[in-house]
C-alpha cells in the first residue's frame, strides 16, 4: 500500500511538470488525460484486486473453523468453558469432564462426547445435541429448554429435576435414566427409549409419547399426565 502511495505522488509530479500541460492556461492535451488515467486504474485495480482477496481469505479461515472435533480434549473444554455466546462444540471431547454450572445457551454439541459429563444446574437452553452420546451424564437441574437431542444416547443419565420443556428428544435413549421431578411438559419423545427410566413426579403435561417404549404399562403412573399423547397414540385427559 506503501509504494502504492509513493508511486501516485511520482505520477502527479511528472504530469505537473508534463510538457503535455499548456501553460497558460493548465490544461492537458485529452489523450494524455486519458493515458494517465489508464496507468492510475492499473495500479489501483490490482492493487484493490489484492486487498479483497485477503480480506476473503481471513474471512473463510474465520468461519472454516467451526467444527471442534478436531481440537484436543483440552481446547475443547476451554470453548465450553468460555464466555463465548453460540458455542461451536460439534463432535467436541468433554468426557468425564465437570462442567458444572457450564453456560452453553444455544450451543452447536451435535455428535459431542459427553459420557459421565458433570453438567449440574447448566445452561443449555436451545442447545442442538443431537446424535450426542451422552450415556451417563449428569444434568440434574439443568436447564435444557427448547434443547435439540434427537437421537441421543442418553443411557443411565442423571436428569433430575432438569428443565427439558419444549425440548426434542425423538428417539433418544433413555435408558434406566433418572427423570425424577424433570419438567418434560411439551417434550417431543416420539420413538424415545424409556426402558426402566425413572419417571417418579416427572411432568409430561403436553408431551408426545407417540411410539415411545416403555418396560411396563405402569412405569408412568407417579408422572404428571395431562394432554399427554401416549404410546400407543391416544391423548390422556
Amino acid at each position: 500500500m506503501n509504494n502504492l502511495v509513493g508511486l501516485t505522488v511520482k505520477l502527479f509530479a511528472f504530469i505537473w511538470r508534463s510538457p503535455l500541460r499548456h501553460r497558460a492556461s493548465g490544461a492537458f492535451h485529452p489523450a494524455f488525460v486519458l493515458a494517465v488515467l489508464a496507468c492510475m486504474l492499473a495500479f489501483v485495480v490490482p492493487a484493490r484486486t489484492a486487498i479483497a482477496i485477503q480480506i476473503f481469505k481471513t474471512k473463510r479461515v474465520q468461519t472454516a473453523d467451526t467444527s471442534a472435533a478436531k481440537l484436543t480434549r483440552e481446547q475443547c473444554l476451554e470453548r465450553a468453558r468460555s464466555n463465548r455466546i453460540n458455542k461451536s462444540l460439534q463432535g467436541a471431547k468433554l468426557n468425564d469432564a465437570d462442567l458444572s454450572n457450564a453456560v452453553l445457551l444455544s450451543a452447536d454439541m451435535r455428535e459431542a462426547n459427553l459420557k459421565k459429563t458433570i453438567l449440574t444446574k447448566a445452561t443449555l437452553c436451545r442447545a442442538n445435541l443431537s446424535i450426542a452420546n451422552m450415556e451417563g451424564v449428569v444434568l440434574n437441574e439443568a436447564d435444557l429448554s427448547g434443547a435439540q437431542m434427537v437421537n441421543a444416547k442418553l443411557k443411565g443419565a442423571n436428569l433430575g429435576r432438569a428443565k427439558l420443556c419444549d425440548a426434542s428428544l425423538m428417539g433418544a435413549d433413555l435408558t434406566g435414566a433418572i427423570l425424577s421431578e424433570a419438567d418434560l411438559s411439551r417434550a417431543n419423545l416420539t420413538g424415545a427409549i424409556l426402558t426402566d427410566a425413572i419417571l417418579v413426579g416427572t411432568d409430561l403435561s403436553g408431551a408426545n409419547l407417540q411410539g415411545a417404549l416403555l418396560s411396563n404399562t405402569n412405569q408412568l403412573n407417579k408422572a404428571v399426565l395431562s394432554q399427554t399423547i401416549m404410546p400407543n397414540g391416544t391423548v390422556h385427559p
